[in-house]
């Protein structure tokens, strides 16, 4: 792992510098990478994927941990070459790519410091095409976290029903900015997501877009958010009726637990799945 000095060469021998609008800020302490490592349990079974490991401050714990296999996505050249130079390819995958362009994910166990600008499309992406994810640690910007677990108000959407429909959620540690170099504005938050057993992902698919389409103009009620979806209003209100849901609410009021039932009714009128 990299301290700060190091980090500092690192950039002047690829005549380069941390892009701070892509949220290349370093972890530099050991103990605290290490501890990150440790929550997602890695077992001689797991296949494990790391997002945008950069100088590979997480990837030297994973890497020495016993595993079925283990790959990492980075996006970077000059960091992708790093890996490369630094650990045996016959015990890791280092694959450069976009990871919101990766066509197939099938890790059971995902761990990463997420770039600020696409943290929610990437846990998007792993909660809705990754049916083999039984638990992820990543690590964010604190408010981002906030965000993520929102129960109530402007931050609560769709993907928030859709996480805490599928996972546990549980904040881990909070990791104080003095701890990366550059030192960035905020400090940061680790988090666990533990998937249910009892979820169906299928279902969870269709329960996204109808949390989606109930939540795409918030000053709109259920019944005008949802009409298109349901041609006939009163085959709706009966929706509405069986799910016990009143259809002048509007989706910010509905509880997780009422947005499921909400789209099992539909479910049963509508053919997404």
């Amino acid at each position: 792992m990299l301290n700060k000095d190091e980090i500092i060469d690192y950039f002047k021998l690829v005549n380069s510098h941390a892009k701070k609008e892509l949220g290349q800020n370093f972890l530099v302490n050991q103990s605290i990478a290490s501890s990150i490592v440790n929550l997602l349990d890695i077992n001689e079974e797991d296949n494990v994927l790391e997002i945008g490991p950069g100088l590979g401050a997480l990837t030297r714990f994973v890497f020495d941990k016993k595993y079925t296999s283990y790959e990492v996505v980075e996006y970077d050249q000059k960091f992708v070459e790093f890996l490369i130079r630094s650990f045996d390819e016959k015990k890791i995958k280092i694959t450069k790519n976009n990871i919101l362009k990766i066509k197939e994910i099938s890790a059971n166990k995902i761990i990463g410091n997420l770039p600020y600008y696409i943290t929610s499309e990437i846990i998007l992406k792993m909660a809705l095409e990754d049916e083999k994810l039984t638990k992820a640690v990543f690590m964010v910007q604190k408010e981002c976290y906030k965000r993520i677990v929102a129960k109530t108000g402007k931050d609560y959407n769709a993907l928030n029903v859709l996480l805490a429909y599928l996972f546990d959620i549980k904040q881990e540690l909070i990791v104080d900015r003095g701890n990366f170099f550059p030192v960035p504005n905020v400090d940061s938050l680790v988090f666990s997501l533990t998937k249910k057993q009892e979820k169906n992902i299928d279902f969870a698919r269709f329960l996204f877009k109808i949390s989606k389409i109930a939540f795409q103009n918030r000053r709109k009620t259920l019944q005008n958010n949802l009409s298109s979806l349901v041609g006939n209003k009163e085959s709706l209100l009966e929706v509405f009726n069986k799910a016990n849901i009143l259809p002048t609410k509007r989706a910010e009021e509905l509880t997780v637990q009422d947005f499921e039932r909400l789209s099992m009714e539909l479910l049963k009128i509508i053919n997404w799945i």
